[in-house]
């Protein structure tokens, strides 16, 4: 089976062991937590998504930011390919939207939480100069394997 591969990004935003997060307000992923991100909008490019997707799922204006490295994601059914990028500056404070809430979280007690979405596991790796990881799931966002 071909998988359908969806390119994306994912923004973290750190600050004194603390990461901005989304958590989800929608049925289908109700309560999970999230790396603010999305999709990369045909003639857009990674960095441009990047700082979009921030402003759309948090409220905060990134002002620089860096890339660091790019993350494969496979689910039973899809593939998620993201560029990852870490926030130097920025302006704002996280806000609540319809879909989602946007918040500062403890890094360690957000990779503890039961509902969580692959993207998170990145923070283990987050200070790697290039981030190149492999990550398969299971159809709950468990993680099955990582590979290097």
């Amino acid at each position: 089976m071909n998988k359908k591969i969806r390119k994306a990004v994912r923004t973290f935003l750190i600050k004194d062991n603390n990461v901005v997060a989304t958590k989800y307000k929608t049925v289908k992923n109700l309560d999970y937590y999230d790396i603010p991100g999305g999709k990369i909008e045909e003639g857009e490019t990674s960095q441009e998504a990047s700082i979009r997707e921030v402003k759309e799922e948090t409220g905060i204006q990134v002002i620089s930011q860096k890339y660091k490295g790019n993350v494969i994601i496979e689910c039973p059914n899809m593939i998620f390919d993201f560029d990852v990028y870490i926030v130097k500056e920025y302006d704002g404070i996280p806000s609540e939207f319809d879909e989602n809430d946007s918040m500062w979280i403890n890094i360690d007690e957000l990779l503890k939480k039961d509902k969580k979405f692959a993207s998170i596991e990145i923070l283990k790796y987050i200070n790697l100069e290039n981030i190149k990881l492999k990550i398969y799931v299971d159809e709950n966002h468990n993680i099955l394997k990582i590979e290097m």
